[in-house]
């Protein structure tokens, strides 16, 4: 089998086909690229898990031992 030589120019064909996709998609990804970046809205994402991680965890206990406490 014949040993691989990759073109010289190779690597600047890909970044130039890389800018051509990157500048060819929606701004709607740059949008929430913008907004999850923030730091406010990652504190934000993870407060809002662990208040619905603590509920289901209330809900679940509540469903196990309610029936024992009624009785």
């Amino acid at each position: 089998m014949k040993r691989f030589e990759p073109s010289g120019n190779f690597v600047f064909k890909v970044m130039k086909e890389v800018r051509a996709y990157e500048a060819a998609r929606t701004s709607d990804f740059f949008r929430s690229q913008i907004f999850l970046s923030t730091r406010l809205a990652r504190y934000v994402l993870s407060a809002g898990g662990a208040v619905l991680g603590i509920v289901n965890l209330v809900r679940i206990y509540l469903a196990l031992f309610s029936p024992v406490v009624c009785r």
